[in-house]
């Protein structure tokens, strides 16, 4: 992203209401999916400021750890106690093949020139019975200002994001769109701004807001969503959530399941 705006990044993740509603919805999409009793590596690629990992510590387990990756050293700074950090990028990461438990891409493969190629080297540090938690930016009609400050390749829609993980050989995961209930708001602001050819040279979308009793009602009515999310995948959002779980076991010839399964009807 652009440098401005990523010295305002651990800032923003503290206050913000798209960042807070955004984490009550992964912590509960982790509660859902994860045994609590178990102990895991986690590993968050592309993670930003490491304070901002230490909600994925309960996740962890009390003898389990939590590792951030980032290309900017500076995001190591203030790091809290119980993480660690790797300087590196998402496309090479320094790391051992099947070394994590859970490994988290969130807003990170819309950054990468080649998204397959990453996903290949996300899944390369999986280990079987793992468990893949991605989201990206969705839609590309709701291309804005923010998309050129945080350097965004592109935006996705279910089906290009479906075929990314159909052309990596992954099969039985979940897929949904998210931010839904300001999707109206958004959409409107952003096409009415690319109309009116205005904005070109805008800040970023989230030095719009402050904190405050605003702010915070955003947060809980986007964080919200996370119930909808417990039964039903969303038609429509701002943003795409998947989860992939690699299985546990090894076929007979050695390939596991998901990788066989490349020509099979997938299910999102």
């Amino acid at each position: 992203m652009k440098s401005h705006f990523a010295q305002k990044y651990g800032d923003l993740e503290q206050w913000h209401w798209w960042f807070r509603g955004r984490k009550k919805i992964l912590q509960s999409v982790l509660g859902r999916e994860l045994h609590q009793s178990a102990q895991r590596s986690m590993l968050s690629i592309g993670c930003g400021p490491a304070a901002g990992l230490d909600w994925l510590i309960p996740f962890a387990g009390p003898r389990g750890h939590v590792v951030g990756l980032d290309i900017n050293a500076l995001h190591a700074l203030h790091r809290p106690a119980g993480i660690g950090f790797v300087v590196g990028s998402a496309e090479k990461p320094p790391l051992a093949d099947a070394s994590f438990d859970v490994v988290l891409a969130l807003d990170v493969l819309e950054h990468l020139d080649d998204d397959h190629a990453g996903l290949e080297e996300v899944l390369r540090l999986l280990r079987p019975g793992g468990m893949l938690l991605v989201t990206v930016p969705a839609l590309p009609s709701l291309w804005g200002q923010q998309d050129i400050v945080s350097e965004h390749r592109r935006r996705y829609t279910r089906g290009t994001l479906k075929r990314l993980f159909d052309g990596a050989g992954l099969s039985h995961y979940w897929m949904s769109y998210f931010n839904s209930l300001f999707f109206p708001v958004v959409a409107g602001f952003r096409w009415t701004r690319r109309a009116l050819r205005t904005g070109q040279n805008a800040t970023s979308d989230f030095e719009r807001n402050r904190p405050g009793l605003l702010n915070s009602a955003l947060a809980v009515t986007f964080g919200g969503e996370r119930h909808w999310l417990s039964h039903a995948s969303l038609p429509i959002g701002v943003s795409l959530i998947a989860v992939y779980k690699r299985p546990a076991v090894a076929t007979a010839s050695g390939a596991a399941p998901d990788q066989r399964a490349r020509r099979r009807p997938q299910r999102s």
